[in-house]
């Protein structure tokens, strides 16, 4: 049976001293900085420890960047399974509803950056921030990163 006791934040960042972890107002990996931003008023909670090691598992696995939502969605996952792993270390199981719940947030905005503005069929994405409609042949804008407001700016139709 695992264990209730959740490993504090101290021991996470001993246990990856090549990681570099900074306090933030939320939780995120950056390729950039090869950092790992976490929240430290919710670090120490059953969710935000969830949420730290799959950020984590973002940086074990070396994600980048990616070039569509749907690879996006594929790092999501990979980072999640990566978060399991680690999360086997302390002797915890992350819960399976946490992960799809969290899973379901990007599926979600897959899914209303692909529906076309026009017509609400499902569209093709073209580029990280385009998408192209076969059914209406509307074509449209959006913001390449998932945390923005999502809208869709419609672009000149092609006929």
């Amino acid at each position: 049976m695992p264990k209730t006791n959740l490993p504090s934040l101290k021991a996470i960042i001993a246990d990856f001293p090549d990681i570099t972890f900074v306090e933030d107002d939320e939780f995120y990996w950056s390729a950039l900085t090869q950092t790992v931003y976490y929240d430290a008023n919710e670090v120490s909670s059953t969710s935000g420890t969830y949420r730290l090691l799959h950020e984590l598992g973002h940086a074990l696995c070396q994600h980048q960047s990616y070039g569509s939502g749907v690879q996006l969605l594929k790092l999501e996952t990979q980072a999640w399974s990566k978060a399991q792993e680690v999360a086997k270390q302390y002797d915890i199981c992350i819960d399976e509803n946490q992960i799809e719940s969290c899973l379901d947030s990007y599926r979600d905005w897959l899914h209303l950056r692909s529906t076309c503005p026009t017509c609400q069929a499902i569209a093709v994405e073209n580029t990280p921030d385009q998408y192209h409609c076969f059914n209406c042949f509307q074509k449209w804008k959006v913001p390449k990163d998932q945390r923005r407001r999502h809208y869709r700016l419609k672009l000149v139709r092609s006929t």
